[in-house]
């Protein structure tokens, strides 16, 4: 992949980077699904989107 499209759909993304709600980990990019208890969608890290 060229270097300028590299992260070209992710950072087209609104609030594509920030603070994962579950671990709390601070400016990682938040991708990843998930669905609460509660029927609530959450967007989440990598690490708590794959537990």
């Amino acid at each position: 992949m060229a270097k300028p499209n590299r992260g070209a759909s992710i950072k087209s993304k609104e609030n594509w980077r920030g603070t994962c709600p579950c671990c709390k980990r601070t400016r990682v990019k938040l991708l990843w699904t998930k669905v609460t208890e509660n029927k609530e969608k959450l967007t989440v890290c990598k690490h708590c989107g794959n537990k």
